[in-house]
């Protein structure tokens, strides 16, 4: 028999392996964090051949399983069968599942398992760690808001104030709501199993405090059955409404089933399983306190074979665990791919709006859910540019979404529900489209979802000043392409405009004394001088095409052609019905920026990372915090981890309660 610990990644312990002993893993991962009471599965799983059996102890006591069933009433009798829902195929596994276990005693705490199988017994162990809040800052914290900027770096931030408010003689002329936060610092921002997260743990690591796997939220990574089996962690959301009664709301500009949302009160080991994902915001709503749930995906919530839906029961989440179902307050679960959804919430009281205007007449409804596109909601650019010409045909039409909120008007209808609640509120709202169009490389419509989403920040903080004990913070879950301003144009935009197209010319002059046309326009340094935009009274650009306009470089970009000029229509939304896509495409829209045909008309780039995309990068994010009835917003000052931002909230809102043992 020989000891091994846990890493702190999600790998396999295989010392011993080639003794024939059953190689285990435990998770929680090695290191793991949590505040006083919080939730979480602990799993002890093991690779091997024949029967497994098992014994678990937490501080050397044992503990026993939920699944399978085991009392523990001693340390020498172990659970001889798995818990039914561990893969068996290729490899063998066995599982061995303790739901919904907590520790209220702050410090360091061991979990070991002995684990046999028909050719020996492997004892492993990892530890985790009860962290004791710190001190408030001199008040207490009743609501959390988290303003997260998808993909959203210190370029995208520096762009936005640019274009919105200029610079004269080396001077801002104005700055940015997020500008005017007295707490800044900067976000580590790996995953558990990477450099360059995605968006789900990128988002789980604020609300859970641990990390996650690319991919999958408010879970541990593990060989199951089902990725809504995973082990799960408690949500902000869930500790705050089980300790306080808070409500919770999401609100985003993504379609509601994307990670970022989805990762504030779903657990899944498949960011991608749409049905399941959006069934459990309702049926485990009164873990939540959900009160608000605005965004796009509307396609989930209607029933299979009516227009638009997407819902099907290969990703749905069926039954669930008995043991799960139990420790976590969860429904049986059933595949229900015909499911009305969108019924079920009015039946519980949600006022359900589609369109801006329903939103601006819906008044203060205890329980209000939006939906305003099939898929994703559309980008700022192209909601502004229907609002700005009512009759004309634009992008939104297209999408069959002609009339969507702005994300700060969300954002504010938002609030006037939660703030009904005197126990409190977390919300989230998260600037999607920041990403999906850096992603894309779409420079304009970047710009102008960092100006929306600043917007929306200026709308929280304002909330935070009328209710007083607020806390909000403005963040990112990662960087998204890395995105650069290079400089601005040297030129006009009609010299750009009348360049011919470049696009085959592929190969750079070996002599490196001819460039394509529309590179040479780039002015840096003293030629890029200090650009000018002419803003409408709705606050956005009249056109992101001026003289001497900004130019923007993506360095974590895929194949592209460059024009320099605002791109007429979007890449086909990912997340779309397929019989949308399929309108699309014979609109005109291409699937990808490589295929746009209007880009034709510019040079060809070759991008830095494979794919089609650009793809996130590994970059810290910059994060500023403001609060009223404390001063907690002192504690993000400086470089911090991304999983220290979930215990600095909870402390401030939570802590005094729990360093009294509540």
């Amino acid at each position: 028999m020989r000891v091994h610990v846990r890493s702190v990644l999600a790998a396999l312990v295989v010392a011993g392996a080639a003794r024939g002993d059953p190689v285990v893993t435990i998770t929680p991962p090695d290191g793991a964090r949590f505040f006083p009471g919080q939730r979480f599965d602990i799993r002890v799983e093991a690779k091997g051949k024949g029967k497994f059996s098992a014994t678990m102890a937490v501080d050397g006591r044992c503990q026993g399983f939920s699944s399978p069933r085991n009392a523990c009433p001693k340390w020498t009798e172990p659970s001889a069968t798995t818990d039914g829902v561990t893969l068996t195929t290729p490899t063998l596994y066995g599982g061995f599942n303790l739901r919904g276990f907590s520790s209220s005693k702050p410090g360091s705490h061991t979990i070991t398992a002995k684990v046999s199988d028909d050719e020996g017994t492997t004892t492993a162990a990892a530890r985790f760690v009860v962290q004791a809040p710190r001190p408030a800052h001199g008040g207490r914290t009743r609501n959390v808001i988290i303003m997260l900027g998808d993909g959203m770096g210190v370029a995208h931030r520096t762009a936005a104030r640019l274009v919105e408010f200029g610079a004269t003689g080396g001077d801002p002329n104005g700055y940015l709501a997020m500008d005017g936060f007295p707490g800044t610092g900067m976000v580590i921002t790996h995953s558990l199993n990477s450099i360059v997260t995605d968006s789900a743990p990128g988002m789980a690591c604020y609300t859970t405090g641990n990390h996650a796997q690319n991919g999958q939220e408010g879970v541990y990574p593990a060989q199951m059955t089902n990725p809504f089996y995973y082990p799960r962690v408690e949500y902000m959301s869930e500790y705050l409404h089980r300790v306080k009664g808070t409500s919770t709301g999401i609100v985003s500009t993504a379609d509601v089933e994307d990670a970022t949302p989805a990762a504030n009160a779903v657990h899944t080991g498949d960011r991608n399983a749409g049905t399941g994902i959006v069934d459990q915001y309702f049926d485990e709503r009164n873990n939540t306190g959900l009160a608000v749930l605005m965004g796009g995906g509307r396609r989930w919530f209607l029933p299979r074979g009516q227009y638009g839906s997407s819902r099907a029961a290969g990703n749905d989440y069926g039954a669930l665990p008995e043991d799960l179902q139990a420790a976590w307050n969860a429904p049986a679960g059933a595949i229900d791919d015909s499911r009305d959804l969108l019924a079920d919430f009015r039946n519980a009281a949600f006022t359900y709006v589609s369109t801006a205007t329903e939103l601006s007449g819906v008044g203060r409804p205890e329980k209000l859910i939006g939906l305003f596109g099939y898929g994703n909601m559309n980008a700022a650019l192209d909601k502004i540019a229907k609002r700005r010409d009512p009759s004309g045909h634009g992008v939104v039409d297209d999408y069959h979404a002609p009339d969507q909120p702005m994300l700060d008007e969300m954002t504010a209808a938002a609030l006037r529900v939660l703030s009904r609640n005197k126990r409190g509120f977390f919300l989230m709202v998260e600037g999607a489209h920041i990403d999906k169009q850096s992603h894309l490389m779409d420079a304009e419509r970047t710009v102008g979802e960092v100006i929306e989403f600043d917007r929306a920040v200026g709308v929280a903080r304002n909330w935070a000043d009328k209710l007083g004990n607020t806390i909000v913070i403005v963040v990112s879950d990662h960087e998204c392409s890395g995105f650069s301003i290079v400089g601005a144009l040297k030129g006009t935009v009609a010299q750009l405009e009348a360049e011919p197209s470049e696009a085959d010319d592929l190969q750079p002059d070996p002599t490196f004394k001819k460039q394509p046309a529309r590179l040479t326009m780039v002015g840096a340094y003293d030629s890029a001088a200090f650009p000018k935009y002419d803003l409408e009274a709705d606050g956005y650009p009249k056109t992101y095409d001026v003289d001497g306009k900004i130019l923007f470089g993506f360095g974590a970009s895929g194949d592209r052609y460059e024009t320099w000029l605002t791109r007429p229509l979007t890449v086909v939304d990912s997340l779309l019905p397929s019989s949308i896509k399929s309108e699309l495409a014979g609109k005109g829209y291409s699937a990808s920026p490589l295929q746009r045909s209007a880009d034709r008309s510019g040079f060809f780039v070759r991008g830095q990372a494979a794919g089609e995309q650009a793809v996130h990068t590994a970059s810290d994010v910059p994060i500023s915090a403001y609060s009223t009835g404390s001063e907690a917003w002192r504690t993000f000052v400086g470089v911090q981890r991304n999983t220290d931002v979930f215990f600095k909230l909870m402390e401030a809102t939570a802590g005094a309660g729990a360093r009294r043992g509540e």
